[in-house]
């Protein structure tokens, strides 16, 4: 119902839709059309904004609240701008999220997809008869996206070629894209699909243990400088604060007890959250 009641002002949008949103909504697999993606993104923002707007004010204007202010028009329109700003970014953040997930979904099992399709090449199936197997195959993503080939085929009518180009344009997956195309030549050309196949499968299969051998190689680079670094000058940090209480010395305006509180619960949360950034900047583009 919501949805429907969101649709009414965005049904204008599906006259002349947006071409980048819809390809980012193909891509994620989002069942909806591109006026409803946005009526929707449009809708929430607006409807964040109002109810962001009420309580402010109703905890900034109400005289029993601890924090009446006499003028807080300026506040109330700030918090009332955050909210609708967070909604509107988290509607792009989830498609991009989405995508995200599905690219990384597809790199992780083409090793595995293209080694059942040379075993299925190698039995003499036509390459429309290995798109077809592999999708009602659980292969995750790249399965999903092959039914969108099947789509195009048995519904639409169009010929093979012509679907995989569809595919080639519309998956976010490069490494999948560059198969598509060079399995897209092939059918066109006719011939060596077995070869290609055993071969690719070969190659991402050796890629798939060089990356995880690195992988685990350098995650034991940071683990040592974690335990060495981050945990041994905790300890002494500890240490110290421990020595200085009980000889009596102070750190300026702060106690011993003042430094501890400020070490365990702010000192050593941001660092960890820091080293876990780092990791996650590292290892966001690894296959």
């Amino acid at each position: 119902m919501y949805k429907r009641f969101c649709y009414i002002f965005g049904q204008s949008f599906d006259r002349d839709p947006n071409r980048d949103i819809t390809k980012l909504i193909y891509q994620a697999d989002l069942e909806m059309t591109p006026g409803m993606f946005t009526s929707l993104w449009l809708v929430t923002s607006i409807l964040c904004g109002a109810i962001m707007f009420v309580i402010a004010c109703l905890i900034l204007m109400l005289p029993q609240s601890p924090f009446f202010t006499k003028t807080p028009y300026i506040y109330i329109l700030l918090i009332a701008f955050i909210g609708a700003a967070a909604a509107g970014i988290g509607f792009p953040f989830y498609l991009q999220n989405e995508i995200e997930n599905k690219k990384r979904d597809i790199d992780k099992q083409i090793p595995y997809a293209l080694a059942f399709m040379s075993i299925l090449a190698s039995s003499g199936a036509t390459p429309l008869d290995i798109i077809r197997r592999l999708s009602r195959e659980d292969y995750g993503q790249i399965s999903n996206e092959f039914r969108k080939v099947l789509f195009r085929v048995d519904i639409l009518g169009e010929d093979v070629v012509s679907a995989m180009n569809g595919l080639v344009h519309n998956t976010p997956s490069d490494l999948f894209r560059d198969i598509c195309v060079d399995m897209t030549n092939i059918i066109y050309g006719g011939g060596g699909l077995k070869s290609y196949l055993e071969t690719k499968s070969k190659e991402l299969m050796a890629i798939r243990r060089q990356t995880y051998k690195e992988f685990v190689e350098s995650l034991a680079i940071f683990g040592e400088g974690y335990l060495g670094g981050v945990v041994m000058t905790i300890t002494l940090a500890v240490l110290g604060i421990v020595i200085s209480g009980a000889l009596g010395i102070q750190f300026g305006p702060f106690t011993p007890q003042d430094m501890f509180n400020v070490l365990i619960y702010v000192l050593i949360p941001i660092i960890n959250i820091i080293f876990l950034q780092v990791l996650a900047v590292k290892y966001s583009t690894t296959p």
